[in-house]
């Protein structure tokens, strides 16, 4: 997050150097935020499913316009979606190595971070304005960089000499993203608006995971990979927020 706020001003100053800097807009929304598709789904046969649920977004940006119509934006987007839990462990229950003889379930564990992403976006925002009001209508694209779930299930039989695991091999993935949406301001002072918008967000991630058993054998301990794979997430959301726009001008 903090990388993300960075490099968005770094752009705000660049372009600003070569612009009107009295021209510039502001605004800081939040909202809640809806996962479609398959992001949504919990069909643990599915690999493509996501097992997200509502969650928040915030969004942070900058509008240079360009004419009366067209501007520039540059968008700081921050979004975190809740993981329907028992859905996920039972599909990584379900994938359990056969060779993993579970006598007693009650060794299982299960852990689960939620969803979360930080995208930058810039790109081309057009205004219409309905008497005092604005209507804008924007597509932006750029960077995003998801943090994963981190699930992990583990079996931990103290009978045992050896417990499993299965487990996120990455913390984050780094993709592209892509948001469409439309919003209206309304005038509640000389400098400042009220912002109230709707948002189609659409991006991915890969899930890395492995599967292994670590035993203990005498003096040594053996570590053995049971299994391994990687499941390509596409992420759809929808997002409806509010907040405020400051106009420097």
């Amino acid at each position: 997050m903090k990388k993300i706020s960075v490099l968005f001003v770094f752009i705000m100053l660049s372009i600003s150097s070569i612009a009107q800097t009295d021209n510039w807009y502001f605004s800081f929304t939040m909202g809640g935020s809806w996962p479609d598709g398959a992001f949504g789904q919990s069909d643990k046969n599915a690999k493509s499913s996501g097992y997200a649920q509502k969650g928040f977004a915030i969004m942070l940006d900058g509008t240079y316009p360009l004419t009366n119509h067209w501007g520039f934006k540059g968008l700081a987007y921050i979004n975190a979606n809740s993981v329907d839990n028992p859905a996920m462990e039972s599909m990584i229950k379900n994938r359990i190595d056969p060779s993993v003889i579970v006598t007693n379930s009650s060794y299982l564990s299960y852990t689960s971070n939620p969803w979360m992403w930080n995208a930058l976006l810039v790109g081309p925002v057009f205004t219409v304005p309905i008497g005092r009001f604005y209507w804008d209508l924007q597509l932006l694209g750029g960077l995003n960089l998801t943090y994963l779930p981190q699930q992990k299930l583990q079996y931990n039989d103290p009978q045992n000499k050896w417990y499993y695991t299965d487990k996120n091999t990455t913390a984050t993935d780094l993709s592209w993203g892509v948001l469409c949406g439309t919003a209206f301001r309304f005038p509640i002072s000389e400098r400042l608006n009220l912002k109230a918008g709707i948002d189609y967000y659409l991006s991915s991630a890969r899930i890395k995971y492995q599967q292994t058993r670590i035993s203990q054998q005498a003096e040594s301990v053996l570590t053995e990979t049971l299994g391994s794979g990687n499941d390509l997430i596409s992420i759809k959301m929808i997002s409806g927020t509010i907040g405020f726009v400051y106009y420097l001008n």
